[in-house]
């Protein structure tokens, strides 16, 4: 293998997870627009139904509840590239192997989806934290392909996702 076909797969990386402040952040910004909102259009509007306003509220009450859930369960642990497959070693729990996929990608934030081999999907909410030279390296593994794995015949196979 030559040297320009080598530097096409990152090497093996880490990276620490944890509940991003930033989503929290974000979706208390949302829900509490929301509620803002709602209480414009109260106070706007001639005659508001009270019906109306008790249903909004139990479904504003119900959609912070499932994004606090959803927040709250985010995993916490270390992700794992080790040039081949991605890990995600959760503080609490057995370690996870699976598919990573990027769904969006701030620069300095990152938004995954781990497809373990249990089965359970995971989703990651990734900051830069640390060095840059860290994040550039979790970035490109992130978007690296896997380094291809010998055969019993000597030849390479490689992945159908990965063609």
């Amino acid at each position: 293998m030559t040297r320009s076909a080598k530097s096409f797969h990152a090497p093996a990386t880490r990276h620490e997870v944890a509940r991003s402040r930033r989503l929290g952040w974000f979706i208390a910004g949302v829900l509490f627009a929301g509620l803002g909102a709602f209480a414009v259009w109260i106070t706007h509007s001639a005659g508001s139904d009270l019906f109306r306003s008790a249903v909004f509220f139990v479904l504003w009450i119900t959609s912070a509840g499932l994004a606090w859930r959803f927040w709250f369960r985010l995993p916490e642990g270390v992700l794992y590239w080790d040039g081949l497959h991605w890990s995600l070693n959760q503080s609490a729990g057995v370690p996870v192997a699976g598919e990573l996929v990027v769904h969006a990608d701030f620069q300095s934030f990152l938004l995954l989806q781990l497809h373990g081999v249990d089965g359970r999907t995971r989703w990651l909410c990734l900051e830069r934290v640390g060095p840059r030279e860290a994040w550039a390296a979790l970035r490109r593994a992130v978007y690296s392909r896997p380094k291809p794995e010998p055969r019993a015949d000597g030849m390479f196979s490689v992945r159908r996702g990965d063609a």
